[in-house]
């Protein structure tokens, strides 16, 4: 037993000796696996960001690592929706765009992750998906996926895997058109236009500052290139590899996860649409679906609006303005916002628009960042101003409106008044003009081009509404003004004559006419019953049929290029083109009468006298283009089922005729126009009364071919018809010859022009008969062209957005676009002009022999072009 003992003792001994070497070895590795512990492996986002750098912290983490910059981005964004948008900050050439401006429309993105990358992609939001669902649904979201726009590989992960981390330097520091200096509003019309090309140059290009915040973030860059402008039609070099740097704030928005509900319009209000298709089991078409472009104004107390109170918005619309603003434009810039109070407040929102200075104080305020809208001063001479707007594709809602205003501006508006008012308002007779007309009209761009931030259109029918002599009534025009709506390009009163002003006929705009007051009503006055949007268009379409019986609350469309509907034109005053015309010649005549006298003082080196003449001979041509545009003009209205309006309506036969023989008649009355003592006197000057006269000669010979007459014609129950029209003309043209009479000067000249214009509509090619070169005819508005050695009407604002239209469903009249006029065939009447050539050559041969004098030689030298021509 005590053998057996010992024997477990010593066993138990020899068992205990290693049991506790391993016990030791074992607490030697625990320390070592403990000290490992407190020096982890270094992580790849350690790495990355271990030496110090600029760091900024918000929606996403930015970190600016020497020349890289690394979005540290929340899982919990990806596929959010955001814009991406670029403004200009600084520039070395602001023909390129002026600093405020943007780039482009921004881009519409999401964030997604696939593997080890990120991925930005641009979001089609072209469809209009409220209330579809189902197969429809699931197929739209196959068909429409979003496009990869930029790759990212991504670095790291953040501690807790809540964040990846990828590098987005060459988003910022390369050329990306979308977001690149050259501005689609600048001079050369943006990058990727068929005349500017541009060379990034990556070397002389870097980094600048970063921000983030709660729910955006920019970063700054400055960008180099050289570029060059090539002439669109003679192919020279205007610009050849000009160096340009440009200081680019990019933003990144987020948007709100629900859209803010959107007010579907139709194409008979002035208000700017984003455009959508409707795939529908209800519709068996693709729809046109427009959405209004307008502000979030929602009321802060819903139940006291509704008693008829006027409360505060919940988000007011804030403006802020430039501090580089003359000091003496500034009350006038922040006045053009702030009046647009007092439209808001008739339906029941009170300081629903803010004009701010800059805040000194909120280091979140950027003027660049997309979040904030602005007035810019630009000093530019560029006598125009613009209030382009961005806003959420998926619903309308403008996210930023701001208004670039070039310093040219006033001379943009020292023209307009002195030429459209000098002749009632002694005050303006002068070089510059005083403060009080300058400012006032100022006030009056600024609150157009507020307008077009607020989402309203140019309505250019608005004058047309109102008789040409009540704009000479003191009563009508101290309550109207000149047009009834400050979204129409109506300017400043050129019918009041001498004497007017003092008995109190306004010359300026109104502060807002009541078309004006319609539209802030149908745009911005809540519809708190509907559920959807389709419920409210039902209550808000209604509004538009119930007033369109009313022409005042006709929406006409700006035209491009040649006018289809004479009541919707630019420069215009009135509802009789003939009589406004009439009115505004007469007073061109007494200003130019009186320019030298006027404009003596300050005017050392004729340049303002010059300028000035010019301008009175395009506002002159202008007045002929207002009566031009009638003769085969065909009035639209936009129209729905049930409005008490037609679509379509010729202008009558008369007014038509009418116009021409105001026309014709104005060809033997330009003495006027040739003011020889100022020619004697200002820079070299030919003859304005030839350049005119021979203009016109030619649009009136061409207006037979106007397509718009021969539709005019198929249309009318009493047309005036192509035929009808040449023979007035031509009636007109031969009259004296006929009549066996000595030609006048003017006479000679009309036939001359009127030979060489009919020549080319007949197709003789080898008809020359000196003077100038006629103008090509070949566009589709015949004789408008004429007109184009003639500045056009100058342009108050340039507007992104001002032509509008997607494919799908266009109206029957022309809804947001260009009319259009389908299974019109336009008879050829070339035979017509070469059948009166022959007649012409047969009258000439008959009348020549018995003229004498100038008269004589000058139907020899018709005769000897002529059968030049016909090889006879």
């Amino acid at each position: 037993m005590f053998k057996q003992v010992l024997t477990l003792s010593l066993c138990a001994l020899i068992a205990a000796a290693p049991l506790e070497a391993k016990s030791k070895k074992s607490s030697r590795k625990k320390a070592q696996t403990t000290q490992t512990a407190e020096k982890p492996k270094e992580s790849a986002y350690d790495k990355l960001f271990k030496k110090k750098h600029e760091v900024a912290d918000g929606m996403v983490k930015l970190h600016k690592v020497g020349d890289k910059l690394y979005f540290e981005f929340p899982q919990a964004l990806f596929g959010r929706e955001m814009l991406l948008g670029s403004v200009i900050s600084e520039t070395s050439d602001n023909l390129t765009g002026v600093p405020g401006s943007k780039s482009y429309t921004p881009l519409h993105i999401t964030f997604t992750k696939t593997g080890e990358n990120v991925q930005i992609r641009e979001i089609n939001a072209d469809n209009y998906t409220l209330g579809v669902a189902g197969n429809i649904l699931r197929s739209l979201d196959r068909n429409n996926i979003p496009t990869i726009f930029r790759n990212f590989k991504i670095d790291a992960y953040n501690a807790d895997s809540t964040a990846v981390v990828f590098n987005v330097t060459d988003l910022f520091v390369s050329h990306v058109k979308e977001l690149s200096p050259f501005s689609y509003l600048g001079a050369y019309g943006g990058s990727g236009s068929p005349s500017l090309s541009e060379s990034f140059k990556k070397e002389l290009s870097s980094l600048g500052g970063i921000k983030s915040f709660a729910d955006n973030l920019t970063v700054k860059s400055t960008l180099s290139y050289t570029y060059s402008v090539t002439h669109p039609v003679t192919k020279q070099k205007i610009v050849d590899n000009e160096p340009l740097t440009a200081v680019m704030t990019r933003t990144l928005v987020l948007l709100d996860e629900e859209p803010y509900r959107p007010r579907i319009t139709d194409s008979r209000m002035s208000v700017f649409p984003t455009g959508k298709y409707l795939y529908s089991d209800k519709e068996q078409r693709v729809k046109a679906v427009y959405l209004a472009n307008r502000w979030r104004l929602e009321p802060s107390d819903a139940e006291a609006w509704k008693r008829g109170e006027q409360v505060e918005p919940v988000k007011p619309v804030v403006f802020y303005i430039d501090p580089d603003f003359p000091e003496k434009w500034q009350p006038a810039v922040y006045e053009g916002v702030m009046q647009w109070n007092e439209l808001f407040a008739k339906i029941g929102f009170k300081n629903a628009v803010k004009a701010l200075p800059y805040p000194e104080d909120d280091p979140e305020f950027d003027p660049d960042n997309i979040k904030y809208s602005c007035l810019r001063y630009a000093p530019v001479p560029i006598a125009n101003a613009m209030g382009p707007s961005w806003v959420d594709p998926r619903s309308g809602e403008i996210l930023n409106a701001s208004v670039y205003v070039f310093h040219d501006v006033v001379k943009m508006l020292n023209r307009m008044i002195f030429v459209q008012t000098s002749q009632a308002d002694e005050r303006v007779r002068r070089v510059n003009l005083p403060d009080e007309v300058l400012l006032d009209g100022l006030r009056y761009v600024l609150a157009h081009e507020v307008g077009h931030c607020l989402g309203f259109m140019h309505n250019m029918s608005s004058s047309s509404v109102i008789p040409v002599d009540s704009l000479r009534s003191p009563s009508f025009t101290r309550k109207y003004g000149t047009t009834t709506s400050i979204m129409d390009y109506a300017r400043f009163n050129y019918v009041a004559q001498p004497g007017d002003r003092e008995r109190g006929v306004q010359l300026t705009p109104p502060r807002f006419g009541v078309y004006d007051e319609y539209a802030v009503k149908w745009l911005y006055t809540p519809v708190p019953d509907a559920k959807t949007p389709e419920e409210e268009y039902a209550v808000t379409s209604k509004w538009i049929t119930e007033a369109s019986a009313d022409p005042t609350y006709r929406y006409g469309k700006q035209q491009f290029g040649g006018i289809v509907d004479p009541k919707s034109q630019t420069e215009d005053l009135g509802d009789d083109a003939v009589k406004a015309s009439e009115y505004g010649i007469r007073n061109l005549r007494y200003i130019l009468e009186n320019l030298d006298a006027w404009l003596a003082s300050g005017d050392d080196d004729y340049s303002q006298r010059n300028g000035m003449y010019t301008n009175i001979v395009n506002q002159y041509v202008t007045y002929i283009q207002h009566v031009y545009a009638n003769i085969g003009g065909i009035y639209l209205n936009e129209k729905l089922e049930g409005d008490p309006v037609e679509a379509v309506v010729c202008v009558p036969r008369e007014k038509q005729r009418r116009a021409l023989q105001f026309i014709l008649a104005e060809l033997k009355q330009m003495q006027w126009l040739d003011n020889a003592p100022l020619l004697e006197k200002v820079t070299i000057l030919g003859s304005p009364r030839e350049a005119v006269r021979e203009a016109v000669i030619q649009a009136v010979v061409n207006a037979p071919a106007k397509k718009t007459l021969a539709i005019n014609a198929q249309l009318s129950k009493d047309p005036y018809t192509p035929e009808a029209c040449y023979k007035d003309v031509s009636d007109f043209v031969w009259e004296p010859t006929v009549r066996n009479r000595r030609l006048t000067e003017d006479e000679m000249a009309i036939q001359r022009e009127f030979l060489k214009a009919a020549a080319a509509k007949a197709g003789l090619k080898n008809y020359t008969a000196g003077g100038s070169t006629p103008n090509a005819f070949a566009a589709d508005d015949a004789g408008w062209e004429a007109f184009s050695s003639f500045a056009r009407p100058a342009p108050l604002c340039s507007c992104a957005g001002c032509e509008h239209g997607i494919a799908a469903d266009g109206d029957a009249v022309s809804g947001f676009g260009a009319p259009r006029f389908q299974y019109f065939t336009q008879k050829d009447i070339s035979m017509i002009y070469y059948n009166d050539i022959l007649r012409i050559r047969n009258l000439l041969r008959g009348k020549a022999a018995s003229a004498s004098g100038e008269t004589r030689m000058h139907y020899q030298y018709l005769l000897h072009n002529l059968d030049k021509a016909l090889n006879k």
